[in-house]
């Protein structure tokens, strides 16, 4: 008695695998939470580099980050790369671990993106631009604050 070799199920698994991993990164983009969009006319405010960043300063790069709303965990983010150098925005978390990367649009010498990190927990984050091996940070601490009111009354 032979036995014989049927790839209709292999083939069958292979494709239901190729579905559900397109799904999951199909899933994964729809809850990124950085958007680019050009802003309207808004304050901006600059801070003084760090020392060592001073390569990138001395390149006229710059980064400023600004929240938008008084309560909202979304935050605009404006930076000035004169020279047009090629540039990587990260996001990473207090461990380092990096929550997200974007190459920078080099047409323009001003980069302009908002980011919405209201599904972080508590702790600091660092936005970091990066040209090769020298960088550029700015850092956000997110902490949640309870307020206690008490009530009294004598009757």
């Amino acid at each position: 008695m032979k036995k014989t070799f049927v790839a209709a199920p292999k083939r069958f698994f292979t494709a239901v695998l190729l579905v559900i991993g397109i799904s999951i990164q199909t899933f994964a983009q729809d809850r990124a939470f950085a958007y680019a969009t050009e802003p309207g006319n808004r304050e901006t405010r600059t801070e003084k580099a760090p020392e060592e960043a001073s390569y990138m300063a001395k390149r006229g790069c710059k980064i400023d980050i600004q929240q938008e709303g008084a309560r909202g965990l979304r935050f605009l983010v404006q930076i000035d790369n004169p020279l047009q150098d090629k540039l990587t925005l990260y996001i990473k978390d207090g461990n380092n671990n990096t929550l997200h990367k974007e190459p920078l649009d080099l047409t323009s010498p001003r980069f302009v993106g908002r980011y919405n990190l209201e599904k972080l927990e508590d702790g600091d984050y660092t936005f970091e631009i990066r040209n090769g091996k020298n960088k550029l940070e700015k850092s956000v601490v997110i902490k949640t604050q309870y307020m206690v009111n008490r009530a009294v009354s004598v009757e």
